[in-house]
């Protein structure tokens, strides 16, 4: 069992520049390494901070992914409330669109939240605080996409299988183009939503 863990206050005290240099470089290290094979020396270096201080705010590595699993789910659940602007009821396909809309303005600040956060639900090494967190996003997906409009060809089982299939899509085209260097927001928006016309043509 892990040990408990919690961000010192004065994290909050930083420049958002200084806070976001340090997120972005767990963001990046954790999600390309996952939690067991992710050095905190990598991380410093990313962040471009001293060990030292990175500790000073987070106490310990397990501390560091404890706060980025949490953060990563509520930025990301910010950003999907706000484009989907309290419209909770939409015609599947659209709801899909707005995902992708919603995850891209949140790769803009952070590029790599939504890797990590796939390495959240997979990593054989995640504890149930990390665990606990993401719920707070992925439930909240589910229930959007269980209050979808079907087209009237579409089951629930067909969505649940093309929602399970676009989200394997983001992760790849999220991966490919930050791996060669080439990612924009634009760019992984426009990938997916190829992937998203695709299926909608058969319905």
């Amino acid at each position: 069992m892990r040990e408990e863990t919690a961000v010192n206050e004065k994290f909050w005290d930083l420049k958002k520049s200084r806070q976001d240099s340090m997120i972005n470089g767990g963001l990046r290290v954790f999600a390309e390494n996952g939690f067991r094979h992710a050095s905190t020396d990598e991380i410093v270096a990313e962040a471009s901070v001293s060990k030292g201080l990175l500790f000073h705010y987070f106490y310990s590595k397990t501390g560091l992914y404890s706060f980025l699993a949490e953060y990563a789910a509520r930025f990301a659940l910010v950003e999907l409330r706000s484009e989907l602007r309290k419209k909770e009821t939409l015609p599947y396909f659209e709801f899909e669109r707005s995902l992708t809309a919603a995850e891209a303005s949140a790769m803009r600040k952070y590029p790599y939240l939504t890797l990590f956060i796939k390495t959240v639900e997979t990593d054989g090494a995640s504890g149930e605080a990390e665990k606990e967190s993401l719920e707070l996003y992925t439930g909240c997906l589910k229930e959007l996409t269980g209050n979808c409009i079907l087209p009237e060809t579409m089951t629930r089982e067909d969505a649940v299988r093309i929602s399970g299939l676009l989200s394997l899509y983001r992760t790849d085209t999220a991966e490919s183009l930050l791996r060669s260097g080439n990612f924009t927001p634009e760019r992984y928006a426009a990938a997916v939503a190829e992937s998203i016309s695709f299926f909608e043509k058969f319905y």
